[in-house]
Parts: C-alpha cells; structure tokens; sequence
C-alpha cells in the first residue's frame, strides 16, 4: 500500500512537467503542419510581409537605440564648426576640423589618471544620419530622444557649436576659435593661436576640459603640466560643484596636493573626505596611502595599498600607486611589476610609463627606460610629461637635434609649461640655433616680467639661460 501510495504521488509531481514538456514538443509539429498545409504562394506572401514589416520597425528600433545610448554616454554634443577657406584647402574641413577637437579631448582625457569618469564629448553629425533615415519616414528624431533622456533621466544634453576666424597681427597668422553653449549661447571658450591648427586643437581643447570638467583639468594641469597654480585655480571651482561625483574627485586631487606639499594631516582628511561620499572606496585609499607614504609611514601605506589592490584588483590606479610606494621604500623590482601591471590595465597611462622609465633608469637599465618612454610615446603621442622625459633621455644619448624636434611638439602642446621651455632653450642654444632660443628666452622674460617665478628646481637653470643670452653677452 506505502508503495502505491507513493507511486501516486510522484505521478502528482511529474505529470505537471509533462504536460508542460508535451506542449512545447507540440509546437514545432503544429508550426510544421500548418506550413506543409499552405501553398508556395501562400508562404511567399507571409515571407513578403514578415520582411517588409522588419524594414519598417526594425531600423526605428536601432536607431532610437544608437541615439538613445550616445546621448547617454556623451552628454555633450558638438555640431560640426565652420572653418575658413585656408582651413579647407588644408584638409580640415568642419567635419575634420571638429573631429580634431574631439580628439584632443580625448587625448587630455587620457593624460588623466584619476579614477574619475572622463568627460565624453561626441559628435553629431552620425546622430543627424541616424535621425535623417529616421525623419523620412516620419517615426523618430535625435530631438525626441534628447526630450526624453531630459524627461525621464533627468539629463540635460550639452549642444555645442563654434566656428575658426583668422585674422592678421605682425605679418602673423592668428586663429582664433570660439565656441558657444546652447541653450543660452553661453560662450565657453575664446582662444587664439598663431602656432597653426595643430596649436590652435591643443589649446582649445584643454580650455575646453577646463570648462566642462574642471576636476579633471585641475589635475591634467597639476600632475602633467606642473602648473600648480591653474590646477588650484581650476580645483576651487570643482569643488562647490552641483556634482557631487566632481565634489568627490576634486577633494581627492586635493588630498594628493596636500599630501605633495607636506601637509599630511589635512591630506588624510581629505581623504577621509572623498570616502564620506560613498561609492567605490578606491580613490579614497589611494589618496590616503599616498600621504601616509609622503609622511615616511611606509608600513602604513603598503598595508592601506595591499588591501586597496586585493580589493581592486582591475583598477589600474591602485597597482599605480602601489608602484609609488614601492619605489619611495627603495623596492624597485616590485616597483617595476606594479607599474607594469598599471600599464596592462590601462595602456595609456602615461605616468606609469614615467616613473617606469625613473625606476628602470635607477636600476640600470637604460635600453628598458628608453623603451618605456617610446612606448608611451606610440600610446599618447601628446603627453607633454611624456615627450619631455623622452627629450631628457635623447638629451643623455646625445641626440640633440631629435631632442630639439620632441620638445617643439611638447612647446606647441603646452607652451606655458616651464620644465619644457627652459629644456627647450638649453638644446637650441647647445645647438647653436640662435633664433629659436631668442624665441624661447623670450617667452621666459615675458613670463618673469608678468612676475611668474619658475619652479624652485629650476631657478638655478633659468638664471644661467638668462646670463648665456645674447643681451648679457
């Protein structure tokens, strides 16, 4: 009886499934006896209309997906600038000239370090193809998707727009490139340039960031180009930002500042700060092992960096700054394995190739210090830091002339970046190149004579450009 009894009630528990599994077996029989059932012309038509329907839906649906995940992703986006004849018959269209600004941002972006989302900025013009197809047929427009990202996102897309002008002043060239914010026009930049287009990309570009994302321009300007005053300048404004994700970085780089200028105790809490915001947690420990190592807490740091690493292990950050550590404790080897795992996780980290090529150099590995410093050279080509250090290394090889060249382009990227012009002026006058060193004195005096003052590290090599000069001669 307990047999039956139990037989009978497995028959309860399968016989749902079954009667579940019967019927999905029984609907590829029906499909096929209702296809076997019709005509070739009956199926022809029901092919015709499934595929005129699918050209009718189906690139809707990709479109407002396209456009719907760019504008997401890139809140800010720039219609094409108008350019001057000269431009065009140079090869930089609208088209052309815009997509050279987009990629300058890019390349700043790239400079960043910080564990901060980057700025995106796109263009439009794929998202008026898109929507053109879309006009046509009268289903769906880029201003509809951006009315509802604004509607149920709560995200308004930035619209930029700008134009090139030239102008003449001392038989010079000058261009200058403006653009505006809608709506509003708000003007976010006016620059000029007589360097060429190139130039007039680069600056515009960082002007650009400085408007859009002052946190990470702040620390392109601080950890790049050495120009601790503007990172400051630039700091002040990110952090009473309505942001709180820039309030968050903006009291990281602050952290780092602090620590860099031997205020350890207002560094560890501004850290604590930036942890107070929530999210990921790595940032904050960054910034903390840092000033614990600039404080000689050397244990301190490598135990708040270890964990950081277990942590996050993908973050290139954090193997970054383990490397630092590594290297201030005189642990080279691991040194070296931390900011080669930095590299790997970010190819473009330009800093990580830096101070990969410091440490190796250290070790006596000038041929692997070089080869660093050329490869981040091919992953950012318009790194300053990078191209200066490998001008320094051309500089000990005794390439002077190619040392020249590399410091040109890093002067065109950044012409206010001190390290650079004064490198720059000691290889032009080793080379016997009198005007482009006048050139580059020049820039020096006019910079003393607005009473800037260069880094301390280099007052010394200033002083003797200056007596070496013509006028002191």
């Amino acid at each position: 009886m307990q047999d039956m009894s139990d037989s009978a009630q497995f028959a309860k528990r399968v016989s749902p499934r079954v009667k579940i599994a019967s019927v999905i077996f029984a609907v590829p029989r029906r499909i096929h006896s209702h296809v076997s059932s019709r005509t070739t012309s009956e199926l022809y038509g029901v092919a015709k209309t499934t595929i005129v329907i699918m050209a009718a839906v189906l690139p809707t649906v990709i479109g407002f997906v396209i456009v719907l995940q760019a504008m997401l992703n890139s809140p800010i986006r720039m219609d094409p600038i108008s350019v001057p004849e000269s431009y065009e018959k140079n090869g930089y269209s609208s088209e052309a000239a815009t997509q050279r600004l987009l990629d300058e941002i890019a390349n700043i972006n790239s400079i960043s370090v910080g564990g901060k989302p980057k700025t995106d900025v796109g263009d439009t013009s794929f998202l008026g193809d898109v929507a053109a197809t879309q006009v046509r047929s009268g289903l769906i427009d880029a201003r509809s998707v951006q009315t509802l990202i604004r509607r149920f996102f709560g995200k308004d897309i930035i619209q930029l727009s700008g134009e090139i002008t030239l102008r003449k002043q001392d038989d010079k060239e000058v261009a200058r490139l403006r653009l505006r914010r809608s709506p509003g026009r708000e003007t976010l930049i006016d620059v000029e340039s007589s360097g060429g287009p190139e130039a007039l990309f680069a600056k515009g570009g960082m002007n650009l960031l400085e408007r859009l994302d002052p946190e990470i321009a702040a620390g392109v300007y601080w950890r790049e180009y050495g120009d601790v005053e503007t990172a400051k300048r630039l700091l002040s404004v990110a952090l009473v930002s309505p942001s709180l994700t820039s309030q968050k970085f903006a009291w990281n780089l602050k952290s780092y500042m602090f620590a860099v200028d031997g205020h350890i105790d207002d560094a560890l809490a501004a850290s604590e700060r930036v942890r107070s915001f929530g999210g990921v947690m790595f940032p904050a420990d960054n910034s903390k092992a840092i000033a614990l190592m600039l404080g000689n807490r050397f244990d301190d740091a490598l135990s708040v960096q270890l964990g950081n690493v277990e942590r996050y292990p993908n973050e290139q950050s954090t193997h970054f700054v383990l490397g630092q550590i590594y290297q201030a404790s005189g642990k080279n080897a691991e040194a070296i394995v931390s900011y080669r795992k930095s590299i790997e996780l970010f190819p473009k980290n330009a800093a990580a190739y830096r101070r990969l090529a410091t440490v190796l150099r250290a070790t006596g590995d000038t041929e692997g210090a070089t080869e660093a410093l050329q490869t981040g050279m091919m992953q950012t080509p318009n790194n300053p830091g990078v191209l200066l250090d490998y001008a320094e290394d051309l500089r000990r090889r005794k390439e002077m002339h190619s040392a020249s060249q590399v410091l040109q382009k890093a002067a065109t990227i950044t012409p206010d970046n001190w390290p650079i012009i004064v490198s720059l002026v000691e290889v032009e006058q080793g080379l016997g190149h009198s005007p482009e060193a006048t050139r580059a004195i020049n820039v020096i005096r006019g910079r003393l004579a607005n009473g800037e003052k260069p880094p301390a590290n280099l007052q010394g090599r200033v002083d003797s450009i200056l007596k070496q000069s013509p006028e002191n001669q």
